[in-house]
C-alpha cells in the first residue's frame, strides 16, 4: 500500500472528528459526548504515520530529518499562527492571572508538553476548563510526543520478522488499553492526558497499517464493516454521559468504529463521493478548525458568557470557520509549498516571537495595570484558598479518603442542640456560616468533595462507602439535627436518587434526629468574579447567567420533601435570587461565590444566616432575642 494512497474515508473520518469535538465544545446536539473525535484523531494518526515510516523503511528511503522536516511543516506554521493570536487575546481580554496562565501554556505548546501542563493542573477545584484557550493542544502534546518516540521504535521494530513485529505491536496495544483501563479508575487525569494510557489508540492505527487484520476481500463485507464502524461512530458521540468513565473501556466504542472504517476501505462509487465532498473538505480543514474552535469560544466565553441561543452558537461556527479557512489558504497550504529554509526560518522567528511574548507576560504579572483596583481585587477571589473555610483535608475529604480520616474535632460532640452536616462540597462551603449563624450549637462535619448524600450513578467506590457509613454515625452521635445538602443536579430528579435520598431521610428521622435539606445553590454559567468584572468591563448583564436547570431541581426537592415529618426543606435560590437577580455580592462588596457555585466566606454566613432562619428546626436553636 502506497503512502501516496489517497483515502477519502479518511477525510471522512477526520471530518467526523473534528465536528464532534467543536459541536460538544459549542454545545450542540445530539453531540453530548462529541469529545470522542479526539480518539479518532488518534486512531487516524496512528495509521497514517505507521504507513509512511513502514512503507518508506520497506523501500529504504525513510529519512529522518524528512520525517520531521514532513511533521513540522505539517502541525507548527498554523499552531504557531493559532498561538500568538491566542496570546495577544489574552492580553486584550483575560484577567491578569489568566494571561499569565496562557502564557504559561504557551511554553508548554512551544515544548511539546501542553498535555502535561493541564495533567498536573487537574484537581477538583481546577479553574474552568472553558478559561484555558490552549487547552486543546493537549492532544497535539500527544501526537508531537508520539512523533518524536515512534520512529526510533517503530524502525527497530520493522527490521524484525513480521510474526515478532506483529506480536510486539498487538502486545504493545494491549499493555497501554490495560494501563487506560486502570488509570481512568484511579488516576483519571493521567488517562486522559498523557501518552502511555493513550498509545494503544495509535497502536490500534499502527496495526492496520502493517495489515495485522487480513484484507477483506468481498466487497460486502468490506461495505459491512465500514457501516458498523459508522454506525459505533454515531453512537459513540451520544452514548456517554458526563459521569462515564472515560477514556477507559468506554473508548473502545469510537477506536473500533474508526479501525472498522479503515479497515474496510469499500470501493466507494462516484455518485458516494460526490454525496461525501462537503465532507471530505471538511476533513482536508479538520487541523485548522480544531485548532481555532477551542480559542474562539474560550474568549467569547470571557466577554459574553457560554454561548446560549442558536444565534450566538451559529455566530462562533461563523468566526471559527473564518479563521480556520483563512489558517487553512494563506498558512497551512503555503507552508507545504514554500521551500524549506525559508518555511524553518519563519518558524523559528514565530517560535521565538511566541516564546518572548510569554516570558514578558509571566514578567508583567498578566499586565494588571489594565484594570481599575477594584476589578484587580475582584479578580484576586478566582484564586480564592478555601481550604480553611472549608476544612480541606480535616472535615472535607478528598474523593478518595474514607470516614477515618475525619478528625475527631469535626466530631466531637457539645452542649446541645448538636447538628451534623452531610454532603459534599456544597455542604463543606457552609460550615463557616452556620458555626457563626448558630452560635449556641455544636456544628459536627462530616462533607466528602463529589459525594451527594444520596446514591447516584458513576459516583465512586469512596463515596459510596462514605455515605454507607453515615448512617451508622448519626445513630452513634444522635445529633439534634442532620443538615443534608449537596450539589443537586438533574440527576436528584433520576426515580434512583429520590428514593435513595428518602431512605437516607427516613433512616435519620428513625434515628431520632430531625433533618434539614439545603437545595441547590446559585451556580452561574461561568466563575462569578468572572461575571462580575465582566459586568464593569464589557457592560454584560450580570441576570440570566444561571442555567434553568438548578430552579426545575429545586422545585423537584420542594414537591418531594414538603410533606416529611421531621423534615424541612430550604431553598437556597428562594433566599439568594428572590427575584429575576440573584444577590451576587456580600455587603462587603466580595462575590458570594469564587468559581461557578462554591460560596466564599462571606457568601457562606450570607447563605448560613437565611438557611437558620429558614429552618424551623435550626430557628429553635437560635438564642431568645428577649433574653
Amino acid at each position: 500500500m502506497s503512502s501516496t494512497d489517497y483515502r477519502p474515508d479518511i477525510d471522512c473520518l477526520r471530518a467526523f472528528a473534528v465536528i464532534s469535538v467543536i459541536a460538544f465544545h459549542y454545545d450542540i446536539p445530539p453531540f453530548r459526548s462529541g469529545y470522542v473525535g479526539v480518539d479518532v484523531f488518534f486512531v487516524i494518526s496512528g495509521f497514517l504515520i505507521t504507513r509512511i515510516i513502514h512503507d518508506e523503511a520497506s523501500a529504504g528511503t525513510f529519512s529522518f530529518a524528512a520525517f520531521y522536516r514532513r511533521r513540522a511543516r505539517r502541525i507548527l506554521p498554523a499552531a504557531f499562527a493559532m498561538l500568538c493570536a491566542t496570546l495577544v487575546g489574552a492580553s486584550l481580554i483575560l484577567l491578569p492571572q489568566e494571561t499569565v496562565s496562557v502564557a504559561q501554556q504557551a511554553v508548554a505548546v512551544l515544548t511539546f508538553s501542553s498535555n502535561i501542563l493541564f495533567w498536573s493542573q487537574q484537581s477538583y477545584f481546577d479553574g474552568a476548563a472553558i478559561a484555558k484557550p490552549l487547552l486543546h493542544t493537549w492532544s497535539l502534546g500527544v501526537e508531537e510526543q508520539y512523533y518524536v518516540l515512534f520512529p526510533a521504535l517503530a524502525l527497530a521494530v520493522f527490521a524484525l520478522r513480521r510474526a515478532q513485529m506483529l506480536a510486539i505491536l498487538a502486545a504493545a496495544c494491549a499493555v497501554s488499553f490495560l494501563l487506560c483501563v486502570v488509570q481512568t479508575r484511579m488516576q483519571p487525569a493521567a488517562a486522559f492526558y498523557l501518552l502511555p494510557a493513550r498509545a494503544w489508540q495509535l497502536a490500534l492505527g499502527a496495526l492496520l497499517a502493517v495489515e495485522a487484520l487480513p484484507a477483506l476481500r468481498s466487497e460486502r463485507l468490506r461495505i459491512a464493516a465500514t457501516t458498523l464502524g459508522w454506525i459505533a461512530l454515531g453512537a459513540s458521540v451520544n452514548i456517554f454521559s458526563p459521569r462515564t468513565l472515560y477514556p477507559g473501556t468506554a473508548a473502545l466504542l469510537p477506536c473500533l468504529g474508526t479501525a472498522a472504517v479503515i479497515w474496510g476501505k469499500p470501493a466507494l462509487p462516484r455518485t458516494v463521493l460526490m454525496l461525501a465532498r462537503p465532507m471530505m473538505a471538511v476533513g482536508l480543514w479538520s487541523y485548522s478548525l480544531y485548532l481555532w474552535h477551542w480559542p474562539v469560544v474560550s474568549f467569547a466565553t470571557a466577554i459574553w458568557g457560554p454561548p446560549g441561543s442558536a444565534i450566538n452558537k451559529l455566530a462562533l461556527l461563523c468566526g471559527c470557520t473564518t479563521l480556520a479557512l483563512a489558517s487553512f489558504y494563506l498558512i497551512e497550504q503555503p507552508a507545504r509549498r514554500a521551500d524549506w529554509p525559508g518555511t524553518a526560518r519563519a518558524l523559528a522567528a514565530t517560535g521565538a516571537a511566541a516564546l518572548a511574548a510569554s516570558v514578558v507576560m509571566i514578567s508583567a504579572s498578566g499586565f494588571p495595570n489594565r484594570f481599575s483596583p477594584q476589578q484587580r481585587a475582584m479578580a484576586d477571589f478566582l484564586g480564592y484558598d478555601h481550604r480553611d473555610v472549608y476544612e480541606e483535608g480535616r472535615c472535607f475529604l478528598a474523593p478518595g479518603q474514607t470516614v477515618e480520616a475525619l478528625q475527631p474535632a469535626c466530631l466531637a460532640k457539645g452542649p446541645h442542640p448538636n447538628i451534623l452536616l452531610w454532603g459534599d462540597s456544597h455542604a463543606a462551603h457552609l460550615a463557616h456560616g452556620l458555626k457563626l449563624a448558630l452560635p449556641q450549637a455544636t456544628l459536627l462535619r462530616a462533607t466528602m468533595a463529589q459525594c451527594v448524600p444520596y446514591d447516584e450513578p458513576g459516583q465512586s467506590a469512596a463515596c459510596t462507602a462514605f455515605n454507607r457509613r453515615l448512617p451508622g454515625l448519626v445513630r452513634n452521635l444522635a445529633p439534634d439535627t442532620v443538615i443534608l445538602s449537596g450539589n443537586w443536579t438533574h440527576t436528584a430528579m433520576a426515580p434512583a436518587a429520590r428514593t435513595s435520598l428518602l431512605a437516607t431521610i427516613r433512616t435519620i428521622t428513625d434515628a431520632g434526629s430531625r433533618v434539614v435539606v439545603v437545595g441547590p445553590s446559585p451556580q452561574f454559567d461561568r466563575a462569578l468574579p468572572h461575571l462580575l468584572i465582566a459586568a464593569t468591563r464589557f457592560g454584560v448583564t450580570t441576570e440570566g447567567h444561571m442555567p434553568n436547570l438548578f430552579g426545575e431541581v429545586d422545585g423537584f426537592l420542594r414537591a418531594q420533601l414538603k410533606d416529611r415529618p421531621r423534615t424541612d426543606y430550604v431553598s437556597l435560590l428562594a433566599l439568594l435570587c428572590p427575584g429575576a437577580a440573584c444577590i451576587l455580592q456580600a455587603p462587603d462588596g466580595a462575590p458570594i461565590a469564587w468559581d461557578q457555585g462554591h460560596f466564599t466566606a462571606q457568601g457562606s454566613e450570607l447563605a448560613a444566616t437565611g438557611i437558620v432562619r429558614g429552618s424551623p428546626a435550626l430557628s429553635a436553636s437560635l438564642p431568645d432575642e428577649r433574653d
